[in-house]
């Protein structure tokens, strides 16, 4: 349980071999490209012509997914919403049945046949990508005509009311038929009453001015019309805007026809959706071996690839590539510093589900120690504690290990269900502990082995800052043995040696004050300390304060800044002691989940005192309210616990910053295989 020892490799091949070489070392999924270093003679990088075109292809998948998914959306709008106009008599159902395919972003479980038929039918998915597109044109074609066809209707709509031909206005006789319009206004035209002309004002979507005036009085007519805000019309159909606006709504109906016509078309081809996954991946890793061939340095007929390999595998996987192709150089390096070697973290299945954790923190570098396996035992504990329930956690174990082992639910998913599923563990054994069993009130029974936290919560606090006691100590050990490591015994000895032997003085004056604390905690305790408990605990305090005065500015360059440095150092144990305090949100969490669930029992109870429906309105009351408890409970611990994690272990001794082995073909977005 380590990171894994990288071999960089470099090989220098015949060109003709250069898909077979490539085929061999992606073959295992443990092959990572990176940029060639330079060579003693003259080459030229790869060509990117063929990464556009892969890259072409996939964005022509993906749009005809896309559209597909839009599609079936736009059916499923049209099919309701005939479905409400056919109950009230305003349409015919239509004639159709959506299909049920699933358009998720979760990754489907395939088998290498999958992949290689997928492979086989590029041509066949390749034209269906491109019919979908013309379906496309022909859709954007028929919407921007209904948006057309829209303004329009609501360019006629103020002037329906007038029964007056539109070709009939402004017309060349003596008589001029005119229309007008005003959405808002309210108010009469008695200032037309003085001229010679006729006027109707009709009420419609505003106001609308029907005017019949003499040629000499149509423009005074405009301009009192105009000055009161109106519009005047300037169609000139051969019919009423009524009817206007019933053959521009008959349009519409036929645009809107068509629209469903393509629609149902395109989802002709849904039955091509997975197939069109996975082909996006099968280009996704086209175009991965693209993007290393880039990287490559290349003559006429030999290229230079350089790469990443797995030491465990790599002798093995030099030799296959010998074996099939014996005129290749390869040469296996040990990753010097300046190369940047990526981080393979190599753990049993248990420490994998809580790699998560930390690489939502950050990856550790390819020479740090991995600090998995022991977060993952603290994380697997204070879960517990936070939940404290033995129900609680029953069901999270159940639930969490059977989504864990499920192999149609995505890796990613799964493994996060696995940590769920092992925290409901820890939770099962602290609840044991605790004696929760969904926060039962046991009444005068005691059922805890240790504690009850509603009875006992000073024991509780003082369990919970013993742990972070243990875990901050943990990582100062870890800190030390990597200095020790790094040849720095000094660094080792005054940096963490001191904290240490502070942490050992805090721990034997505690067990000294053990049996005068013991009835403040509940707890009865016969233990009589040893003599000089107290006096070792004072050496063991005084010596740890002296390391960090005199030692801790010893890299300053002047006599102040050292000096100065052993007093920062002092100051430092205050943010020491506040890590300390952090730890009490084991305590807290605990607490309030079980208090929570016991206020719910309460409440639960005394509906369960209802004559007749009681108890069944309090089951169910009581299960919707301990799920929303649960949930709550999850997700506080696992926040909470990942921040004890990051800010009070991980900041004692861990770096990170490291960059994840991304071997090609790792990458998938639509499919994963087991």
């Amino acid at each position: 349980m380590a990171i894994a020892k990288m071999s960089h490799i470099r090989l220098i091949g015949l060109r003709r071999d250069q898909n077979k070489i490539l085929d061999t070392l992606t073959s295992r999924g443990l092959f990572e490209a990176r940029a060639t270093d330079s060579v003693p003679f003259e080459l030229e990088s790869g060509e990117t012509r063929l990464y556009r075109e892969l890259k072409a292809k996939q964005g022509s998948i993906s749009f005809a997914l896309g559209f597909l998914k839009s599609r079936h959306a736009a059916m499923s709008s049209m099919l309701e919403a005939n479905k409400r106009a056919a109950s009230r008599g305003l349409e015919l159902p239509i004639d159709y049945t959506l299909s049920d395919v699933k358009y998720t972003d979760a990754r489907k479980l395939i088998t290498k046949a999958d992949f290689s038929d997928a492979a086989a039918r590029e041509y066949e998915l390749t034209h269906v990508c491109d019919t979908l597109e013309k379906l496309s044109f022909e859709l954007a074609e028929c919407s921007s005509r209904m948006t057309a066809i829209d303004g329009m209707i609501a360019a006629y709509k103020p002037f329906e009311p007038a029964p007056v031909k539109l070709s009939q206005l402004n017309g060349g006789g003596n008589i001029i038929i005119a229309l007008y319009h005003n959405r808002a206004y309210n108010g009469s035209l008695s200032e037309l009453d003085e001229l010679s002309c006729a006027y109707e004002l009709l009420r419609g979507d505003g106001a609308v001015a029907v005017t019949v005036a003499r040629r000499m009085h149509a423009e005074e007519v405009s301009k009192i019309l105009s000055a009161k805000g109106f519009t005047k019309c300037t169609f000139d159909d051969d019919c009423t805007a009524a009817q206007k606006i019933i053959a521009l709504s008959d349009e519409r109906t036929d645009v809107k026809r068509q629209i469903f016509e393509i629609t149902k078309t395109a989802l002709m081809y849904e039955k091509y959706v997975g197939d069109l996954k996975i082909l996006y991946d099968v280009i996704g890793l086209d175009l991965e071996r693209a993007q290393a061939e880039e990287r490559f340095l290349k003559t006429d007929s030999t290229f230079v690839l350089e790469g990443w390999l797995p030491e465990r595998v790599a002798e093995q996987t030099v030799g296959e590539v010998g074996g099939m192709c014996p005129e290749t150089f390869v040469q296996l390096l040990a990753p010097e510093e300046k190369d940047g070697p990526p981080t393979l973290v190599e753990n049993n299945r248990l420490v994998r589900s809580y790699e998560q954790i930390t690489n939502m923190y950050s990856p550790p570098k390819y020479r740090e120690i991995d600090p998995n396996p022991v977060m993952s035992v603290f994380y697997f504990l204070f879960f517990g504690i936070m939940i404290g329930d033995a129900g609680y956690g029953l069901v999270l174990a159940v639930a969490g290990l059977v989504i864990g082992n499920s192999k149609k639910i995505d890796t990613g998913i799964r493994k996060l269900a696995m940590l769920v599923g092992m925290g409901g563990i820890s939770a099962i054994v602290w609840g044991i502990m605790f004696g929760g069993y969904f926060s039962v009130d046991f009444g005068e029974t005691n059922v805890a082995l240790i504690l009850n936290p509603l009875d006992k919560p000073l024991l509780l606090l003082v369990l919970s800052i013993g742990f972070g006691v243990i875990q901050i100590a943990t990582g100062f050990i870890i800190k030390s043995v990597a200095l020790f490591k790094e040849g720095k015994p000094f660094s080792a000895l005054f940096d963490c040696g001191s904290i240490l032997l502070l942490f050992t003085a805090l721990i034997l004056l505690a067990v000294g004050m053990l049996p005068s604390l013991a009835p403040m905690l509940g707890i009865n305790i016969s233990f009589v300390p040893p003599q000089g408990l107290k006096i070792a605990a004072l050496i063991f305090a005084a010596t740890g304060a002296a390391l960090i005065l005199f030692f801790g500015g010893r890299n300053e360059k002047n006599i102040f800044g050292k000096v100065v440095g052993g007093f920062k150092g002092l100051y430092g144990l205050i943010n020491l002691l506040s890590d300390l305090l952090s730890y009490c949100r084991l305590f807290g969490l605990c607490l309030a989940s079980c208090a929570i669930g016991l206020a719910f029992n309460s409440l639960g109870a005394i509906i369960m005192d209802i004559p007749v429906v009681g108890y069944v309105v309090g089951a169910v009351v009581l299960a919707v309210l301990h799920v929303f408890n649960l949930a709550l409970g999850v997700l506080s611990a696992y926040v909470h616990d990942a921040r004890l994690q990051f800010l009070e272990f991980y900041g004692k001794f861990y770096e990170g910053g490291g960059r994840l082995f991304s071997p090609i073909g790792a990458k998938t977005r639509y499919i994963r295989y087991e």
